[in-house]
């Protein structure tokens, strides 16, 4: 137990919010203060031992409202749970206190071709469910969509499944609007739209409660999972820009994986041929020939070609479920001597630099690239399978990426100022969390330039 567990007055807020239900015990409590910061060794060693004192869960977003004002009536650390999938201790609270879980929060207050408003507890299959009956669907999505909310994904995450076609969660757009409550005795709501939703998107729950977003859809098409192997890394990763930048070819995930990793895809053995470097994409269905075509000439040869499961009403496993951080997580399924990094490439000479660091490197930071659009180009991000040494080889690694050019946002931080280009917004969030948590009360430790006034 930490010291503020001590001074925390839990029965006090339990007197304040009688009638919401409320999970104390300890072993509930710890799984839910819990997210996957445990694919890094130095966090695993920093916060394991974290936990709240009380998970609140209220029916609907009046009580959230009169849990978030007990709290700050009470000064008692408030951390908000979507689905628990964030990587890097976002939900772990460092000072006791209270898990305000969502999962109740789970409305729809509507749903329009193109569009569409939820309550942020609401499950990310659900979303796409809702949506594809009238011809819809989520524009990107993480590759943890089977257990991730929609107020999860705005608060913590930055890109997805989608993005090598509709950019960014920032980008202007793709969340219209939010709504998000303050921590104050007397909470206030505010409904952001525009640029104003940076206050609160991938803020970790630091400068406001989230209780709605609203979300821009993309038409549905008929998906198909692919995979392309390659003798050679470089052909692989010409072949996934090439694809990115292919505006013709209808997809909506390009990942190009360089072996060993894929040995540890033991469900794909068929699809990844030993020895060979993988590109994992989806596709639209009317697009093969253009696709298959595109990868003979970078030398790829084509292994998989199937519909892409739809989740909502099969248990088979999409093979988007081996890209972004899942990969990390299929890695550490066999070997735990592994972790990760992610890295954005500099914008024009990415390939460049992911040449010189595959050569220079091998196996010990195996390249996972995944192809998106950043800023209106298409440029791949890493999220690098490393050989865990010890973190003095680690943050090596790091300042040779930085010294290329690379950004690095530190998967190995839970502070929201390490993830560089991903808080653009550092300073409408820092100006928005004066005005909304007086008593710095929000996911307390995890916004460093935040201080009491």
């Amino acid at each position: 137990m930490t010291d503020s567990l001590l001074v925390n007055d839990i029965a006090g807020l339990r007197r304040s919010i009688a009638g919401v239900e409320i999970i104390d015990d300890p072993q509930l409590v710890r799984l839910k203060s819990r997210d996957f910061f445990w694919y890094s060794p130095i966090l695993k060693a920093e916060l394991n031992r974290k936990s709240a004192e009380l998970v609140v869960i209220p029916k609907d977003q009046d009580e959230a409202l009169r849990v978030i004002g007990a709290c700050a009536q009470h000064r008692i650390p408030l951390v908000v749970r979507g689905g628990g999938t964030g990587n890097y201790g976002q939900l772990v609270p460092l000072a006791g206190g209270v898990i305000l879980d969502t999962a109740r929060l789970d409305r729809t207050v509507f749903l329009k071709p193109g569009m569409g408003r939820f309550e942020a507890g609401t499950n990310l299959i659900d979303v796409d469910r809702q949506a594809r009956a009238i011809g819809w669907e989520m524009r990107m999505h993480p590759s943890t969509k089977r257990m991730s909310s929609i107020g999860g994904f705005v608060c913590g995450g930055a890109a997805g499944i989608g993005s090598v076609m509709t950019g960014q969660l920032r980008d202007w757009g793709t969340i219209p609007g939010i709504r998000v409550a303050t921590c104050e005795p007397a909470p206030r709501v505010f409904d952001f739209r525009g640029r104003d939703v940076a206050a609160a998107t991938h803020a970790y729950g630091t400068t406001g409660v989230v209780l709605e977003v609203e979300m821009a859809l993309a038409p549905v098409y008929p998906w198909c999972d692919a995979v392309v192997a390659f003798d050679d890394f470089m052909d692989a990763a010409r072949f996934g820009q090439a694809l990115g930048e292919s505006d013709g070819i209808i997809k909506k995930e390009a990942a190009v994986i360089a072996w060993p990793i894929p040995a540890w895809f033991k469900a794909l053995k068929a699809e990844c041929p030993e020895g060979r470097h993988v590109a994992i994409c989806m596709v639209a269905q009317s697009e093969r020939a253009a696709f298959e075509k595109l990868a003979s000439l970078h030398n790829g040869k084509l292994t998989t070609w199937r519909p892409t499961p739809d989740e909502t009403q099969s248990d088979t496993t999409p093979l988007y479920e081996y890209c972004w951080n899942h990969t990390t997580l299929q890695a550490l399924k066999v070997d735990k001597g592994v972790t990760y990094l992610q890295t954005v490439f500099p914008i024009g000479r990415n390939l460049e630099v992911v040449e010189k660091m595959y050569r220079h490197y091998g196996d010990e930071v195996m390249l996972h690239l995944e192809f998106q659009r950043r800023f209106g180009r298409v440029n791949c991000s890493a999220l690098q399978v490393v050989r865990w040494t010890n973190k003095d080889r680690l943050y090596e690694i790091i300042r040779h990426h930085e010294a290329e050019g690379c950004i690095i946002p530190n998967p190995h931080s839970y502070i929201l100022e390490d993830k560089g280009p991903k808080v653009i917004a550092g300073d409408r969030q820092l100006e928005f969390k004066r005005q909304s948590d007086p008593f710095g009360l929000l996911n307390p430790g995890k916004m460093t330039r935040w201080s009491p006034q």
